[in-house]
């Protein structure tokens, strides 16, 4: 999308007398633009429906891959994951096959509330993915994600955690019991969503910030484990379903009405959702198509590699040339054959059909460099798939099915992401989450690095 766009919008927001350097980001996960027009319509997110009446509701795209940790690292930086250097939930080492799960550490740029902090502004944030170990701010609080060890560990500066602690605060709720004990799970639902109203407001009470920024991952929980309770009006956990967003939506209007005149109000989504039909094992899928061998038959890591391989795949849809001279057993001459190499996977990507149905699995494939630019990090994909609604992309090595049932109930969706601000301006229709970033950056006056 061009820069122009974003420059018009910002100029929209400050003709609208917001008084620059105060702003509130909520960012509720997983929730599709699409699931949230019904939830207004049906009467189910009231104070919501008066929000985007006085103000602008619009459909976001996310990122490829479209995760959680990469999409709200690309909204935190305002960039695109080839150059904040997060592509994936695991990310492949350099010169090996080792993947690693990445921190706060791997973020190769500086965060909005990071830019916040340095120009004088208080800022707080918590929960936002990807935050551990918590970014260090010298004017602010910063309570880390779902991917800290525990609370203590997740807070910066550390006496803040005698705060939550009072309140018994939770990171994530307790996926466990979501096969184990569903009503149990859905009442750890509500339970770890009070925890998070009851940490903002008690932060909020404590001093003026100039940037908030709350992310809620409840939802998220919800939308993999029981998204067909939602879509089965009949369903046993559909009143549940309902039963959080309008509890969402008492907290949001809790949230607004704290808001002083001419504060700025975002909230956003990370990407959209939809139902699972299949997962789809795309490492079983190059060994097929001759493209992906093991030294043993029965392989327990991509670190059993067989050098005459010409590629391997990491979750969801990303794809690595296996290639000389960067990979430890690379095969692949770099430059025509490279090329050469990426043409036939994805051309091979574009036939791969379900079996059971004839559907095409993949959307469309994305060249590294048209995806993320020419200069891009060390660990960006050389090609990424993007799957249609409902196919699960995986990367198991030891999985000898090209279709199989699906563990979780939903899965995140590109397109369908959600963008709100308090204020009737037009969103262009072809905004991406790090593009959403400049909004705020450009009221708060802390602009990070452009695209």
């Amino acid at each position: 999308m061009n820069d122009p766009l974003i420059e018009q919008l910002a100029a929209d927001l400050k003709q609208e007398s917001l008084h620059a350097g105060r702003a509130v980001v909520l960012g509720i996960d997983c929730v599709p633009h699409s699931l949230l027009i019904k939830l207004i319509s049906s009467g189910i997110m009231p104070n919501m429906a008066k929000l985007v009446e006085a103000g602008a509701l619009g459909r976001m795209q996310s990122t490829l891959p479209c995760v959680s940790s990469v999409a709200w690292t690309s909204f935190r930086t305002g960039l695109n994951p080839g150059q904040h250097g997060l592509t994936g939930f695991t990310d492949r080492r350099p010169r090996s096959y080792k993947t690693y799960f990445p921190t706060t550490k791997d973020i190769l740029v500086p965060t909005i509330e990071e830019y916040a902090d340095n120009i004088g502004l208080k800022v707080f944030t918590m929960g936002m993915p990807v935050n551990y170990p918590p970014v260090h701010l010298k004017n602010g609080v910063s309570i880390g994600c779902s991917l800290s060890p525990s609370v203590e560990k997740g807070v910066f500066p550390p006496e803040a955690f005698d705060d939550l602690k009072q309140i018994d605060y939770r990171l994530d709720v307790d996926v466990a019991l979501a096969t184990s004990d569903p009503p149990g799970f859905v009442e750890d639902i509500f339970q770890v969503t009070e925890r998070y109203r009851q940490a903002v407001f008690k932060f909020w009470e404590r001093e003026k910030w100039d940037l908030m920024m709350i992310h809620f991952m409840s939802t998220d929980r919800l939308h993999h484990f029981m998204w067909d309770q939602y879509e089965d009006g009949a369903a046993p956990y559909h009143e549940d379903f309902l039963r959080l967003y309008t509890r969402m939506d008492q907290i949001i209007a809790e949230i607004y009405d704290r808001l002083e005149e001419g504060t700025l109000f975002m909230m956003l989504s990370d990407h959209g959702f939809c139902g699972v039909k299949s997962e789809v094992n795309l490492n079983w899928w190059l060994q097929q198509e001759g493209m992906l061998r093991f030294q043993t038959g029965s392989p327990r890591s991509l670190e059993e590699i067989d050098g005459r391989s010409l590629a391997y795949s990491l979750i969801p849809g990303r794809f690595y040339v296996n290639l000389e001279g960067r990979e430890p057993r690379g095969s692949v001459e770099p430059g025509k054959e490279y090329e050469r190499v990426r043409r036939q996977i994805a051309e091979a990507l574009l036939k791969l059909r379900n079996p059971h149905n004839g559907e095409a699995v993949i959307e469309r494939v994305e060249m590294r460099e048209t995806l993320y630019g020419e200069n891009t990090c060390g660990v960006t994909p050389d090609l990424v798939a993007l799957a249609r609604p409902g196919y699960d992309l995986k990367d198991q090595v030891s999985g000898r099915e090209l279709f199989k049932k699906p563990a979780l109930k939903g899965i995140p969706t590109y397109d369908d992401a959600f963008l709100f601000v308090n204020k009737p301006v037009r969103l262009p229709e072809d905004i991406r989450i790090y593009d959403a970033t400049r909004i705020v950056a450009e009221h708060c006056r802390c602009r990070g690095p452009k695209p």
